[in-house]
């Protein structure tokens, strides 16, 4: 379903993708992604370090992947695999971009990169490219939803976000 990528954060490779983080938490995350005539449900359990961050994906109670990254290198661990193709660079982006507050993402891209701000929707622009459009909402229920729009290689992702107490 996905071919070629092309990252926000992990571009540069200096970890500083990790500062738009935020504080140590561990959270669960709902995510639908939908792309060409396909569309995959799962559930994420991400940790928040310091100095890396863990996704665990699995589906219907199947581990399908375990990544680590710490600003640095993808790690990859015990999973069945994705039903589909999707880069591991391209689930860790997508989760930093989620995570990150309005604040960190303007203060925070990297420098060929710009976000441009209309309304409720953000839009990230790389190399002069339009890589992904962003939206987060506060949900009654005090969850966090964020959904993402990317455009090379085209797919949407919508997740929804709750703190682990």
């Amino acid at each position: 379903m996905l071919s070629s990528c092309s990252t926000v954060f992990l571009n540069d490779a200096d970890g500083t993708s990790l500062n738009a983080l935020g504080e140590p938490r561990t959270l669960e995350m709902n995510m639908q992604l939908t792309g060409d005539s396909d569309s995959y449900a799962m559930d994420l359990v991400v940790d928040v370090r310091r100095r890396g961050l863990t996704i665990i994906g699995s589906s219907f109670g199947i581990r399908a992947f375990t990544l680590s990254y710490d600003g640095d290198v993808i790690a990859e661990g015990v999973g069945a695999g994705l039903p589909f193709y999707a880069p591991n660079k391209l689930i860790i982006d997508d989760v930093i971009l989620a995570l990150s507050s309005k604040h960190s993402l303007e203060s925070g891209l990297p420098k060929s990169c710009k976000l441009i701000w209309s309304g409720e929707f953000g839009e990230i622009y790389c190399d002069e490219k339009l890589l992904v459009s962003i939206k987060h909402q506060k949900a009654a229920d005090k969850n966090d939803q964020v959904l993402l729009e990317r455009f090379q290689p085209e797919y949407k992702v919508n997740f929804v976000i709750s703190e682990v107490k």
